[in-house]
């Protein structure tokens, strides 16, 4: 399970309800510009999957917040490009919610397939 570090403490990413909600409305495409975004390591996007992900904690972390733990955690050397692609994939595309359609439309274009499969390992 996917897990976000704020203030010291590590928290677990969570897709739920408020989650999807929230996350369709970050992107004029909904769902699927969101995929899209998450499948590239989207900088402008992982902040509201981050942020997304976080509500059902209950922390009620403003999106402000999450902004600066990532800024803290890329000053420090502790979140990189590619953990950022990790984590939102895995948040995203490899979520309960999410994969089905992942799955179709890497069905339907073995390219995206592949480079998936490429990004996630």
């Amino acid at each position: 399970m996917a897990t976000f570090e704020i203030n010291g403490k590590e928290y677990e990413l969570k897709i739920t309800y408020a989650a999807v909600k929230r996350l369709n409305n970050v992107h004029e495409g909904g769902s699927f510009e969101l995929i899209g975004k998450a499948m590239q390591g989207d900088f402008d996007t992982f902040p509201h999957i981050i942020h997304a992900a976080l509500l059902h904690t209950g922390e009620n972390f403003s999106l402000q917040t999450v902004e600066d733990a990532i800024g803290e955690l890329i000053e420090n050397e502790k979140l990189s490009f590619d953990d950022i692609m990790r984590l939102s994939n895995e948040v995203v595309t490899q979520s309960f919610f999410y994969k089905p359609t992942v799955d179709k439309l890497a069905k339907q274009n073995p390219e995206m397939k592949k480079a998936l499969k490429q990004l996630l390992n």
